[in-house]
């Protein structure tokens, strides 16, 4: 090695090293424009991707211009791209700094706001019971795919009958001399208990200590509510909508105790109710909490899954007909 070539080692390496970090800064910029923010974890892959291009090529660069150049010519060099560097390093080393204070800090809101959205201990006995969802019992039985529904119809439970139809004239209103059928309540010692009712009646979920008993909703009109009669066969008869309290799948999933995810692995818990966004946990045998449902997704706690994950997530808990979720009503 000659005096010459020497003599520039150094600031051959400084400028080498700098336009390294000038390299991977650009890329990484880059990548943050090109990238959408909604790929998660694969979208910061490739950021990281962009960032060692980036720092690769204008290395590539730096390099042969250190080759050529004479010791003055690197050296000017080293003014501009050194202290350029610097800057940014420093930019960045703050800017790593505070993103982290900030996530810390909105982990800690979410503990809190988490905190206060679990619900108090109700002071009345609870209505539903260690029921789980009976959705799959038809395809056992039939081999047919059950069918989702709108929800679930429970009658209003006090003393007197309550009664079925055939299919009806959906223009007309109810009335109970065309019944073909019904089920007859009368009041016990501590709940309301089924005196009489048609051999064919399996409702989706009955314990009558819990004063529990729903039906599928199948159709919804203005005065008729088809409901399925028969979990197991999938029968369905008609009754009087002004004589059952319906809820629709989003408002009865949200007030189901907890649910289980049928199938982590192609529906594991997100951050986000998308489908590529990034994965919190895979959810396999969890006691999921529901706390909202936004469409076909349902955010649930995570309280307990790992450490230090933000404490609630999403999962899909149907596709189109499809529950992709056991419910279980209160434990």
């Amino acid at each position: 090695m000659t005096e010459a070539q020497r003599s520039k080692t150094w600031p051959a390496i400084g400028v080498m090293f700098s336009t390294l970090l000038l390299g991977l800064f650009l890329g990484g910029f880059i990548g943050g424009v090109v990238v959408p923010k909604s790929d998660g974890l694969a979208g910061a892959a490739e950021v990281l991707l962009f960032a060692m291009i980036g720092a690769l090529m204008l290395l590539a660069g730096a390099i042969v211009f250190v080759r050529r150049a004479t010791r003055r010519g690197v050296v000017r060099a080293l003014v501009i791209t050194g202290p350029v560097a610097l800057v940014l390093l420093a930019f960045i080393t703050f800017r790593f700094i505070a993103d982290k204070a900030e996530r810390d800090r909105q982990w800690q809101e979410e503990q809190e706001r988490f905190k206060r959205m679990r619900p108090t201990a109700p002071a009345t006995d609870a209505i539903f019971a260690s029921f789980r969802t009976t959705l799959p019992t038809l395809k056992e039985a039939t081999g047919r795919t059950a069918r989702l529904g709108l929800g679930m119809a429970a009658p209003h439970m006090g003393p007197g009958v309550f009664h079925f139809y055939a299919a009806p004239d959906l223009d007309a209103l109810p009335d109970p001399a065309n019944a073909t059928d019904s089920l007859s309540f009368e009041k016990g010692e501590h709940f309301t208990n089924i005196t009489s009712a048609p051999p064919w009646f399996v409702p989706a979920h009955m314990k009558l200590d819990y004063d529990l008993l729903m039906m599928k909703v199948i159709t919804l009109a203005r005065n008729w509510v088809e409901v399925e009669v028969n979990a197991v066969d999938g029968t369905t008869r008609w009754v009087a909508r002004g004589e059952v309290e319906i809820r629709t799948w989003p408002e009865f999933i949200t007030t189901v105790n907890t649910v289980e995810i049928l199938d982590p692995t192609t529906n594991p818990l997100r951050i986000k109710p998308l489908d590529h966004a990034a994965v919190l946990a895979d959810g396999a045998n969890a006691l999921l909490v529901p706390l909202a449902v936004q469409g076909d997704w349902l955010m649930v706690s995570t309280n307990g899954l790992a450490d230090r994950i933000v404490p609630t997530g999403w999962i899909r808990w149907r596709k189109g007909e499809e529950l992709l979720v056991k419910y279980n009503l209160l434990c």
